[in-house]
């Protein structure tokens, strides 16, 4: 790892983004990387349908438990859906410095979200 990042450190010492290798070098690397990236992105994406399938098995679990359950490392429980509410804090920045009398009509700038309820483990 020391010898890649010495690749991008010039003789200043300094990380440079216009550096003097070959262009067919650049491209190399830029290819190894891109390659690393997506075999990773691939890796994410597979693990984490195999995280759903599992919370989903757990769901059915606690469900038929009715509670939650711990170890010494920590917790799976049910999480309930709920609502999150927001509010757009550019447009209440907006509406505080051109009307200043209208600032308890918070609920123009409301947003709710909801959350999707599922298992939480920790």
């Amino acid at each position: 790892m020391v010898a890649r990042e010495e690749l991008f450190v010039t003789t200043n010492g300094k990380h440079s983004t216009t550096g003097t290798r070959k262009p067919e070098l650049l491209d190399m690397e830029i290819a190894e990387r891109v390659d690393i990236v997506r075999s990773l992105n691939d890796r994410i994406e597979s693990l984490s349908e195999k995280i759903q399938r599992l919370k989903e098995e757990l769901r059915i679990l606690l469900e038929e438990k009715g509670s939650s359950w711990k170890d010494e490392e920590g917790y799976a429980a049910l999480v309930a859906e709920s609502v999150r509410t927001s509010y757009d804090t550019r447009a209440l920045d907006d509406m505080l410095l051109k009307d200043p009398d209208q600032n308890g009509w918070l609920k123009t700038f409301r947003r709710e979200t909801v959350v999707r309820g599922g298992v939480k483990v920790k």
